[in-house]
């Protein structure tokens, strides 16, 4: 199975993912991180952070390559 890695970034910080996640292709990371953003959406919203428009979470293979961007406010970007 594939390993993905999600890393997020507002054009000023970076965060990386070290570990990843083994899925199942494609969909199932772009389903994974969906729910990654929404999770992370709801609970920054707790804590009063609202704007996400410079936020994305950038999806790379186990080559380090990206496959694919999805913005915090959900809306996606394939790389190929």
């Amino acid at each position: 199975m594939p390993r993905y890695f999600f890393h997020f970034s507002d054009g000023k910080h970076t965060f990386t993912d070290a570990a990843g996640f083994e899925l199942n292709g494609i969909a199932a990371a772009r389903e994974y991180a969906t729910a990654q953003i929404r999770e992370m959406r709801g609970a920054q919203s707790e804590r009063g952070l609202q704007n996400w428009v410079a936020w994305k979470m950038i999806v790379v293979d186990a080559k380090g390559e990206a496959i694919f961007e999805a913005g915090f406010d959900l809306n996606t970007r394939s790389m190929d």
